[in-house]
């Protein structure tokens, strides 16, 4: 920290101009559309895991005997 920059000189900031995006910054349509990305994959992932489980795997015939 410089010992010279302790003054009356402060920083003004404008909050009246627009602040200037980054490349890195996600816009709020971006993240709303992120978010609904999100809950359609978590939906078909839940159908996926419902129908997975929904029947149990069927008891084999007691006939048919393995080699």
């Amino acid at each position: 920290m410089c010992l010279r920059c302790i003054g009356d000189e402060t920083t003004q900031v404008n909050p009246d101009l627009p602040r200037k995006t980054k490349p890195s910054d996600v816009t709020e349509s971006q993240s709303i559309y992120k978010r609904i990305q999100n809950m359609q994959n978590l939906r078909k992932e839940k159908m996926k895991l419902n129908k997975r489980f929904a029947r149990p795997t069927p008891a084999p015939d007691p006939g048919i005997q393995w080699p």
